[in-house]
């Protein structure tokens, strides 16, 4: 099924603690060629200023603040639009507008609206947040600084619990890296077919890969984030250090010069040698994730986004489409850049549940699919020898076992979690037929995903 294209734009997933001073930073990398910042629309004054409520932008934008946030694609710009700040909720809610190529995903099937069995006690649940005390989730969405902007949880197929304190049900709103389990999802049903044996290599199907360091990597490494590249996004403590194949990658889906000259993604994956053996480490990489989208499009000669109509979207009973924003040249960011309604974020996280039959005219994920999950983890100790340490702090909680094939963390109850950039958030919890769903722009407080394995394990879902 083809898709119609748009107009769209990428940027990779920055750190998940990175502050507004480490966005500026961001920018002299961004900056190492054809963009200054002496051309940039982000003044020291607006950069000091207070971020206003989500509330503010719950009904839209005035003409003036969308021409200050889109106004010239710059480094500064971008930055800003990863700020937390308030051209933050532009480019989440507006992301379209930012991107100069988008492919849309169409709702093909009539949409199968969510019925409403609202439970009080789900808002009532208290947990110690990073910076407010233990506050509950009621309260926590109330507060301006929390910056949550939408919060839902669904059990056997009705919503128990929403708040849209700073988006419309009607909008769409990136997903952040939480789209990472898309493409770990494609990979896995062209698995179940037959067209891929995830203990082959990359250069097995992908010629782009041949010739280079990728070609000799396992497909199933590339899943688990464990390559054993100089892919990873955080080297030294420093996420995106100039000259790292992450920094590139970034620059290259943003179409900004590296050393006076632009690059393409694929060239930029080639560059990447190996720095430990595959298979020894969890290093977190949206390099990785994109290595997928070549290897899904190899092997089916398809488009990425066509891949993500006709194997699962077309078979959701979704209220909207999804929208793929793309690279300069054509490639679908299928690590971050795509954006749906919350409620459609819930129906996708539906489909590992038993209640997929309700949202979905076809099984999309099997339980084949949903036993390599939970039963492809290594160890606890493997997680926290890597980039786990960053998970643990993130939730609060250090129960998981490890991540597994895109998913950054699996319970030994099955449970399965997802996280994005400013907070975005898929949990889902297939025994207790549970799936939660966060929209966010918060740059440094990781409160809202506290709420996560809390809401699971209350008792009220057993």
């Amino acid at each position: 099924m083809m898709t119609k294209p748009v107009t769209s734009f990428e940027v990779s997933r920055l750190t998940r603690a990175i502050g507004f001073s480490m966005l500026l930073a961001m920018t002299t990398i961004l900056a190492a060629g054809s963009v200054v910042a002496e051309e940039a629309n982000v003044t020291d004054d607006q950069a000091s200023q207070s971020p206003r409520p989500v509330t503010a932008f719950r009904d839209g934008f005035t003409l003036d603040e969308v021409r200050s946030y889109r106004n010239e694609r710059s480094a500064l710009d971008v930055a800003n639009w990863f700020s937390g700040g308030d051209a933050s909720v532009w480019f989440n809610l507006r992301s379209a507008e930012a991107f100069p190529a988008t492919a849309v995903v169409p709702n093909r099937l009539p949409p199968v609206y969510l019925a409403r069995n609202i439970n009080a006690e789900i808002g009532a649940i208290r947990v110690e947040t990073e910076n407010f005390g233990a506050v509950t989730l009621d309260e926590f969405m109330a507060n301006p600084a929390g910056r949550g902007q939408a919060f839902m949880v669904v059990h056997r197929g009705e919503v128990v619990y929403e708040n849209f304190t700073g988006v419309r049900p009607t909008d769409n709103h990136l997903w952040m890296s939480v789209a990472k389990v898309v493409a770990g999802l494609l990979i896995d049903q062209l698995i179940s077919e037959g067209e891929i044996d995830e203990l082959e290599t990359m250069g097995t199907y992908v010629p782009g890969f041949r010739d280079s360091a990728w070609e000799s990597v396992s497909v199933k490494d590339v899943m688990d984030m464990t390559t054993g590249l100089n892919v990873e996004e955080m080297v030294d403590g420093v996420s995106y250090a100039p000259g790292t194949i992450g920094q590139r990658v970034l620059l290259a889906e943003f179409g900004v010069s590296f050393e006076g000259e632009p690059e393409l993604l694929l060239d930029v994956l080639r560059d990447a040698e190996p720095n430990k053996e595959a298979g020894s480490q969890f290093d977190y990489s949206s390099a990785a994730t994109q290595a997928l989208v070549y290897l899904a499009e190899a092997v089916t000669g398809t488009a990425w986004a066509d891949l993500v109509d006709d194997k699962i979207w077309s078979h959701l009973h979704a209220e909207g489409p999804l929208l793929v924003h793309t690279s300069p040249d054509g490639i679908a960011i299928g690590h971050g850049m795509v954006a749906s309604r919350l409620s459609d974020l819930a129906r996708f996280g539906m489909l590992y549940t038993p209640s997929w039959d309700k949202i979905a005219a076809k099984q999309v994920v099997t339980p084949e699919i949903i036993e390599r999950i939970q039963t492809g983890v290594r160890s606890h100790e493997f997680y926290v020898a890597g980039f786990g340490t960053e998970e643990i702090s993130n939730l609060n909680n250090s129960d998981m076992i490890s991540n597994a094939r895109q998913w950054d963390a699996v319970w030994p109850d099955g449970d399965m979690f997802k996280s994005g950039f400013l907070r975005q958030a898929l949990y889902v919890s297939p025994s207790r037929d549970l799936v939660i769903v966060i929209f966010s722009v918060s740059p440094e407080d990781d409160s809202i995903v506290r709420y996560l394995r809390p809401i699971a394990t209350s008792g009220l879902f057993e």
